[in-house]
């Protein structure tokens, strides 16, 4: 697998975007104080619930893109295996014989005659007859799209990465802000009643 993903390169991204998934950005607040006085920023609480908010789409969209590519990830061995098969039915010449798998457990030997076809499944229950040519041309591009899809998520992983990283330390910095901000609060109360 390590030579295919090294032959196939990672689509090009969609022109003014930085993920193939359209991730939005997390935007590092540079100048808390600045931010903090916005008028939609009235206090700190909020703040940190809409970050949360976006923590956790964050975290939401990571676990999509790792759930697809552990599919990935399976899918392109395979695909490889399918067209390794490919290249083995069109060297046979004579039957072979050979086990398959029945259902769980069960396998069941049989006689393989040289064939100039093969079948594929397509998903969705659907099952195609290919020459081996054509059977050989399709696992190929199913490959590369595979391995190009890949590439584009784990691209898209990355990206995340950085953002929920960004999205954290932003967090933290609201966070100690607002406790700032309340020991203030707290000196000006206790220097202002007597003793």
């Amino acid at each position: 697998m390590t030579g295919i993903m090294d032959s196939v390169e990672m689509p090009k991204l969609p022109e003014n975007q930085m993920t193939f998934a359209g991730i939005p950005e997390a935007v590092f607040l540079e100048e808390i104080d600045t931010f903090m006085t916005q008028p939609e920023n009235e206090n700190c609480e909020k703040v940190l619930q809409r970050l949360d908010e976006q923590h956790g789409k964050y975290r939401f969209m990571a676990y999509n893109l790792e759930a697809r590519r552990r599919k990935l990830k399976s899918q392109i061995p395979d695909l490889e295996r399918s067209l390794e098969m490919v290249n083995v039915l069109r060297k046979e010449d004579e039957e072979r014989e050979t086990q398959f798998l029945l259902s769980d457990q069960v396998f069941i030997k049989t006689l393989v005659p040289p064939t100039k076809t093969v079948y594929l499944w397509l998903g969705a229950s659907v099952m195609l007859e290919y020459p081996l040519d054509e059977a050989e041309t399709l696992l190929k591009q199913n490959v590369t799209s595979a391995v190009g899809n890949l590439k584009s998520v784990e691209h898209d992983q990355d990206f995340l990465r950085d953002q929920i990283t960004t999205t954290e330390v932003n967090m933290a910095r609201v966070y100690n802000w607002g406790v700032k901000k309340r020991q203030a609060a707290a000196k000006t109360t206790a220097s202002s009643t007597p003793s």
